[in-house]
């Protein structure tokens, strides 16, 4: 009896341990990409870390002066008012967010060079509040001097961990994951998404800084 005894006590203190090693940043952590029941086999009675964790932050973006456009009639658009420069069309080529970076970065169009991922602050400014006919003929939520296409989704360089809310005219996106998730534009829905960072899904609308 008295071995038995001794035996449970082991136990006990072994899962007090167990729960005593997982502190808060530990299953925060794991909250993003492990389910509940796995850390609760992992860190026995941290229900209640895993609630603290859930709590949602909320950091929205920042929303920039409405632009001027200014078609440049070299496959360009310059915005006066932001002091940016857009590619005119997005471009289909699928990426995940590092090989979109790298891509806007190396693109050239002519002879023009410096181009980067744009914000999700700065890619926002492209969205109108009604659909209508853009460059590509279809009807989008982009302003008319663009070329949409048919519509798809396109990275911004802004992380999860920069903004973790938005509210589109659809309803409102939350996106806890961090660095591990990033915010995507879909101008024929006039909404925005966001998804894994290494989803190799998305397509690329390059900009530069006005010189």
């Amino acid at each position: 009896m008295r071995i038995i005894l001794m035996m449970l006590a082991f136990l006990l203190v072994g899962v007090n341990s167990a729960y005593a090693a997982c502190s808060k940043k530990q299953v925060c952590k794991m909250l993003k990409t492990m389910g509940h029941f796995d850390i609760l086999n992992k860190c026995p009675g941290s229900g209640k870390l895993l609630a603290e964790c859930k709590k949602v932050s909320e950091k929205s973006f920042e929303k920039l002066p409405n632009p001027q456009f200014v078609d440049n009639k070299n496959g360009t658009v310059t915005d006066t008012v932001n002091k940016l420069v857009w590619a005119q069309k997005g471009y289909q080529k699928k990426h995940s967010l590092k090989t979109a970076r790298d891509f806007a970065a190396g693109w050239e169009i002519s002879g023009i060079t410096g181009w980067r991922l744009p914000t999700l602050s700065e890619l926002a400014t492209l969205m109108q509040k009604t659909r209508v006919k853009n460059v590509s003929g279809e009807k989008s939520y982009i302003d008319e001097l663009f070329d949409d296409g048919t519509g798809h989704y396109y990275w911004t360089a802004t992380t999860c961990d920069q903004v973790s809310v938005v509210t589109d005219r659809i309803q409102k996106k939350l996106c806890q994951q961090g660095t591990n998730g990033a915010w995507l534009v879909h101008f024929n829905m006039g909404a925005f998404f966001w998804h894994f960072v290494t989803a190799e899904r998305y397509f690329v609308w390059p900009v530069k800084d006005l010189e």
